[in-house]
This record gives structure tokens, C-alpha cells and sequence, in this order.
């Protein structure tokens, strides 16, 4: 079963998004500059990000991430059922990949796939 894992949330100013929901909702940041995105935790999942734009969009706000394991995968079945791909496999930083679909009545939504997990530096326990 693939559940919800990510919302994205377009705002035209970064800063007062984060005032507007952490004041009314009690929401965390995580800031990427670089990308000007800001992460959010919304306290139980799904959480998500907002993402900056210049103009608000009238169509296509908020975008839903439905987690998999292999996007190319679901790419295909979406084909195979009438879905039309609109976003292929498309890399995000090291966190992993989205890509977006519409489904056979046009409905927009996104898939995603975490990479997967970088192993630290491993801790040795001196031997007694």
C-alpha cells in the first residue's frame, strides 16, 4: 500500500508563510536556501515544504506526494492505465526523486522516492 508522504505548498514570500502557520498551527522549519524551499513539520504526517513562486497560481496550489518505492515502476503503470506522465523521474537534491502524473480524468498529483539512506561513519567499540 502506498500512503501520502509530502505536501508542497507555493507561497510568494517564504518568511510569512513560516509566521502564518507556525503562529496559527505550530509548525517546525527547515530551511534550503538553495532551492528557496522551506520544509515544514506539521506534526503528524503527512508533513511537507512550501515552495517559492513570484505569482500565486490560479490553478494547481498544493501539490500531493504519494510515496513508492520505484518511480520508473509506477511511471509505467500509470501509462499502462490511461494516466498521462507530465513530470518524468526527476532528482531533488539528495533526498530523492518526483515525478508528476495526471490521471485518465485529469487529475494532477505526484509520486516520490526517497533515496536511499547514506551510511555514516561506523562507531567501533573497543574490544574488552
Amino acid at each position: 500500500m502506498h500512503g501520502f508522504g509530502h505536501v508542497d505548498i507555493p507561497t510568494t514570500n517564504l518568511k510569512k508563510a513560516k509566521k502564518f502557520f507556525g503562529t496559527i498551527f505550530g509548525w517546525t522549519y527547515r530551511d534550503f536556501p538553495e532551492m528557496d524551499y522551506v520544509l515544514f513539520r506539521a506534526g503528524t504526517p503527512p508533513s511537507g515544504g512550501f515552495y517559492l513562486v513570484k505569482k500565486m497560481p490560479k490553478k494547481g496550489q498544493v501539490n500531493i506526494y504519494i510515496e513508492v518505492e520505484d518511480i520508473e515502476a509506477k511511471l509505467k503503470e500509470i501509462r499502462k492505465a490511461r494516466g498521462k506522465v507530465l513530470v518524468r523521474k526527476t532528482g531533488v537534491g539528495t533526498m530523492g526523486w518526483m515525478a508528476q502524473f495526471a490521471t485518465p480524468d485529469g487529475c494532477y498529483l505526484s509520486l516520490w522516492q526517497s533515496a536511499p539512506p547514506v551510511a555514516g561513519p561506523q562507531e567501533t567499540m573497543p574490544v574488552v
